[in-house]
């Protein structure tokens, strides 16, 4: 009997230090500095990895009306690339071949692929090839364009922004079953590197995050991103982020918004989440009454990302 209860008390104080432990483990939580450190390095191994893949990707713009009602509306269908520019080796763009718009498939639109990278080859520049590139795959576009929203994940997480911006961890939160820090960011004073003035940008070389905000006829309008991650609390990935621009034009007590983005990232084969769904919103800014409401709606959805069999690249197509 004495030995039984000898083993009873054994076990007792067992389970009694593997549940104080436990708490120990799970009370543990990285610094915010480690998150973002490792967050940022996840980020330049998607950059690495993201070149060179393709997906189906399905574009949907909505107009809304003054009540909030979708008035026009239209969806484009395209082979999304990610495409290597000829004339920089060290630039990546989307490329897209329009396969249908609003459910109507385009006559050769294979032949049409064909000769666009027969004609780009011929070009004098990047920043040509690049200006043929938004041209082909915004043809059916609502009156906007949208480029590079793929291709640089998490940019206020450079080398270069993030003194620009003050992080906070908010706590844990769920991603569908994964663990996730969420982790709010604000942008704390005026960078050279984000601007609302496509000629107000540096040209060091380092990346640079560009909105074309036209605010009756001002461009320079103290813009500010502000915005939230959720990181994996295992692997340091990003799975979401909410990343918004405001505005503060002379005259505005307080700063509106002028944009607002939502990028979901999914599993992929290539040890990197990529993107299942990016959303743009654009509202209208009532001049008088400073007051905003949802103009323009455009949501790209993905499918699983692959690699092709050869890259892409208009270098490699020959005449």
């Amino acid at each position: 009997m004495r030995i039984l209860l000898e083993l009873i008390s054994f076990l007792t104080v067992a389970i009694l230090l593997f549940s104080i432990t436990g708490r120990g483990q799970s009370m543990i939580r990285p610094s915010i500095e480690v998150i973002i450190a490792g967050a940022a390095e996840q980020r330049k191994a998607y950059i690495n990895e993201f070149k060179n893949l393709m997906s189906e990707e399905t574009k949907t713009f909505e107009i809304y009306d003054k009540k909030g009602v979708v008035k026009k509306k239209r969806s484009v269908l395209s082979t999304f690339i990610v495409y290597q520019l000829s004339k920089d080796d060290r630039s990546i763009a989307e490329y897209r071949n329009v396969i249908s718009v609003d459910g109507k498939k385009l006559d050769e639109a294979d032949k049409r692929a064909q000769d666009f990278f027969e004609e780009i080859v011929k070009v004098d520049s990047s920043k040509k090839e690049l200006e043929k590139l938004d041209k082909e795959g915004s043809r059916y576009d609502k009156d906007i364009s949208l480029n590079g929203l793929t291709l640089y994940q998490s940019v206020v997480l450079a080398d270069n922004m993030r003194p620009y911006f003050e992080f906070k961890l908010d706590g844990k939160e769920k991603v569908g079953n994964r663990d996730v820090y969420a982790i709010s960011y604000q942008q704390t004073k005026e960078s050279p590197y984000i601007s609302t003035d496509p000629k107000a940008v540096s040209t060091d070389g380092k990346l640079n995050l560009i909105y074309e905000v036209d605010f009756d006829g001002r461009r320079n309008v103290n813009g500010r991103l502000r915005g939230k991650f959720w990181i994996d609390a295992l692997t340091l990935q990003v799975w979401k982020e909410l990343r918004v621009l405001t505005i503060q034009p002379e005259g505005f007590a307080t700063p509106v918004v002028a944009v607002e983005n939502t990028f979901e990232y999914q599993d992929s084969d290539f040890g990197i989440l990529t993107p299942k769904k990016i959303t743009y919103i654009l509202p209208r800014i009532d001049k008088k009454s400073r007051e905003t409401r949802r103009e323009v709606g455009v949501t790209f959805d993905y499918t699983n990302f692959s690699r092709p069999d050869v890259e892409v690249k208009s270098a490699d197509v020959k005449n």
